[in-house]
C-alpha cells in the first residue's frame, strides 16, 4: 500500500514539474487537441515489462509532453522489469533528448536503444 501512494506521489510530482515549464496556453491546447492529459497507459502500474506508445501523432510537435508522459512511464513500471519508450520519429535519437531527463529523476536506471522503427522512431529501453 506505502509503495503505490509513493508511486503515485512520484508521479505526481513528475508531471508537476514538467508541466510547470509550459504556459497555461500551451496545456489547454494540448488538452483539447488529445480529449486528454495523460494516455491510458499511465493508468495502470505494470508488473512486467511493456511498451509505451510515445509515437502517437500528439507527439509529433510537443517534446515536452512527449518527455512527461516517457518519465511517468517508468514511475508505472515495478523494479527489475522495463520499459520500451516507443518515440516519434520527428525527434530523432532518443539519447539527445530523454536521457538527461531520465537520469535527473532516476539515477540508476539503464537506458538503452533497442532498434529503429520501420516509421522513423525509435524504441529505447529503460529499466530502474
Amino acid at each position: 500500500m506505502f509503495a503505490q501512494t509513493w508511486r503515485r506521489v512520484r508521479l505526481i510530482h513528475i508531471l508537476m514539474s514538467t508541466r510547470n515549464q509550459q504556459s497555461d496556453r500551451e496545456r489547454t491546447t494540448a488538452a483539447s487537441e488529445t480529449n486528454e492529459l495523460a494516455p491510458s497507459f499511465l493508468d495502470e502500474e505494470h508488473d512486467a515489462s511493456w511498451s509505451a506508445n510515445l509515437e502517437q501523432e500528439r507527439y509529433a510537435d510537443d517534446r515536452e509532453t512527449l518527455i512527461e508522459h516517457a518519465l511517468a512511464a517508468i514511475n508505472q513500471t515495478e523494479p527489475d522489469y522495463h520499459v520500451n519508450l516507443v518515440t516519434h520519429p520527428n525527434h530523432g535519437t532518443p539519447e539527445e533528448y530523454l536521457e538527461a531527463p531520465i537520469h535527473d529523476h532516476y539515477p540508476d536506471a539503464e537506458t538503452s536503444v533497442v532498434d529503429q522503427c520501420g516509421c522513423g522512431g525509435y524504441v529505447y529501453r529503460v529499466q530502474q
